[in-house]
């Protein structure tokens, strides 16, 4: 079955809107899609390339929403590559077999946060355009 990248980004931002502080009072908050998925599915998936794929395509939209929804955040892996968060999801994975692939991801953030990239490299501080968000 195939899901247009359309699809996937949609459920990814949805997943990224439901992990924001934005919880119910209780702290709750549904995850969409492979995010719901557990890090011993993420981790059984290594030898199925396609599964595999919904792994690596979710992480990518949650990090690029992360990267739009964090506040003074250029990029939240800083200096690591996409296969370097994937060997560190691995890792957390191997001993957190029944968190959601959605909360592995979770625990990078936290844990990475104070090495994440406040600024393109190269780049002016406001290099960039702001969202036009009404106020």
């Amino acid at each position: 079955m195939k899901i247009g990248l359309g699809g996937i980004a949609l459920g990814v931002l949805s997943s990224i809107a439901a992990s924001a502080p934005a919880a119910d009072n209780t702290g709750n908050y549904a995850i969409w899609g492979t995010g719901a998925r557990s890090c011993n599915q993420f981790l059984s998936a290594e030898a199925d390339a396609a599964g595999r794929l919904a792994f690596r395509h979710f992480l990518m939209g949650y990090l690029s929403a992360q990267n739009t929804i964090q506040d003074d955040t250029y990029d939240t892996t800083g200096q690591m590559s996409l296969d370097d968060v994937l060997v560190w999801l691995n890792d957390y994975c191997d001993t957190h077999k029944l968190d959601s692939f959605e909360r592995a991801i979770s625990q990078f953030l936290v844990e990475h946060y104070d090495s994440r990239l406040r600024h393109a490299p190269g780049a002016p501080a406001s290099w960039g355009n702001p969202a036009n968000v009404p106020q």
